[in-house]
Parts: C-alpha cells; structure tokens; sequence
C-alpha cells in the first residue's frame, strides 16, 4: 500500500455513510440550509512529516482533518432534544470512522459535541479531529 496522499485522505472521510446526516459537502459549506440537517464536511486537513536521513527512512506521515457535523440551528431553543442529538451523532460519526482503512494505520480521532458557526449562524453539532497514518 503507497503513502496516503491528503486528497484520498480527505475523499475518502467525506465518504462516509453517518447515519442521520442528510447531507456531505466538499469542504466547508458556505451557508446550511435547515432542509439540509445534519450535515457533515471536512475542514483545515494538515499533516506532518519526519525528514528523511541515513539514519531514518522518515517513518509515515500523520495526516489530520478536522470533521464537522451541523444538527440543528442552536437559535431553535431546543436544548434537551438537541443535546440528545449530538450525543446520538457522536455514537454515529464514530461508528462511521471505525469502518475507514485509507491509511496504512487505523484512524485515531478525539471527538466532541460542540457549537458550530457556519455563515454567522450557530448550530449544534459534533466536530472530530481524525488522524490517520501512513
């Protein structure tokens, strides 16, 4: 298996089937629209790289992107029921991840619920920092 490059990386999260998103974009979105809730996209993909030298062949490289998930608009005054949301999503985008093989390592990711701001507006949601190697 060759190094994974940051585009097949990057691809290959936002192939991900998560159950209850309705919506995957290419990047990060410029505005969401509620018809399109969930919705998951890639965001600030960075890596890092051993030099190669006699004395090391550099190991893999480490490859991160940053995964979001939009829920609801935070403005809808739902707390309970969004909570439980993104509860339900962290379950769902992990589950996703746990089926990627794109690196020659599996991913490792940290993953929380947070409020997400797309275009001046706040929604609950779930961002997971997913790495993977190799």
């Amino acid at each position: 298996m060759a190094i994974t490059t940051y585009a097949a990386f990057v691809d290959a999260i936002e192939a991900l089937t998560v159950t209850g998103v309705t919506k995957t974009y290419q990047g990060p979105p410029a505005a969401l629209n509620t018809a399109d809730l969930p919705a998951l996209w890639c965001q600030a993909p960075k890596g890092d790289e051993a030099a190669l030298t006699f004395q090391t062949g550099g190991g893999w490289p480490t490859l991160t992107v940053d995964v979001f998930v939009a829920i609801e608009p935070a403005a809808q005054s739902m707390q309970a029921h969004n909570f439980a949301r993104q509860v339900a999503a962290l379950d769902n985008l992990a589950a996703a991840l746990r089926t990627v093989h794109v690196c020659k390592a599996p991913l490792s990711w940290s993953i929380r619920a947070a409020m997400i701001s797309v275009a001046g507006a706040d929604y609950w949601g779930v961002v997971a920092t997913v790495t993977g190697r190799g």
